[in-house]
């Protein structure tokens, strides 16, 4: 099981405190499966990580009208649900919805249509976790930048983003952050 993991070090020692699973990168190009990473994300909580559970859909199943049932399908069958790991839920646990066809395109979504998909996801965490349902973080994740951030943030049930290449740079980053302190 291969995975993004985060390391922080120190003088003394490094050790891990996040890690993404799921992400397009692995779903699409290693085929991932949604048992696969929903193990990888018991595993990281029984250990004591930080978990983003990484979901989105295709360009194909956007413009099939298909968009909001194939991510709740695949939220359903990632989610953690080994008693140890369900326990770490919410405190360190988030979902991050990435549009496939938006990363890295500088396409985003509409507003509309990341509020009908995050409303569609906090209901489904709801469903499997209740009321903690109510406190996972619900990250957006396709193509965030200083122009678009603010209106993003804006949108009911977005509780921040995950930032890819705009975070590379301070001129571009700062202003996401920004955004997100204003929000």
């Amino acid at each position: 099981m291969r995975t993004r993991v985060y390391l922080c070090c120190d003088a003394a020692r490094c050790w891990a405190k996040l890690t993404i699973v799921g992400h397009s990168e692995r779903r699409e190009g290693q085929h991932e499966s949604n048992e696969e990473v929903r193990r990888k994300a018991e595993a990281a909580l029984a250990a004591g990580l930080d978990v983003i559970l990484c979901i989105g859909e295709s360009l194909g199943v956007r413009e099939a009208g298909q968009a909001v049932g194939t991510v709740q399908a695949q939220l359903d069958e990632s989610l953690p649900h080994a008693e140890e790991a369900a326990a770490a839920i919410p405190r360190q646990f988030a979902i991050a919805y990435e549009p496939i066809w938006a990363i890295g395109t500088g396409k985003v979504a509409s507003s509309a249509d990341i509020g009908e998909m995050h409303s569609a996801l906090r209901d489904r965490l709801v469903a499997a976790y209740g009321d903690a349902g109510n406190e996972i973080r619900i990250l957006y994740g396709g193509s965030v930048n200083a122009s678009n951030a603010a209106e993003i943030f804006a949108v009911d049930d977005v509780d921040g983003a995950l930032v890819g290449g705009a975070s590379l740079t301070t001129e571009k980053f700062l202003p996401i952050v920004q955004a997100a302190s204003a929000a």
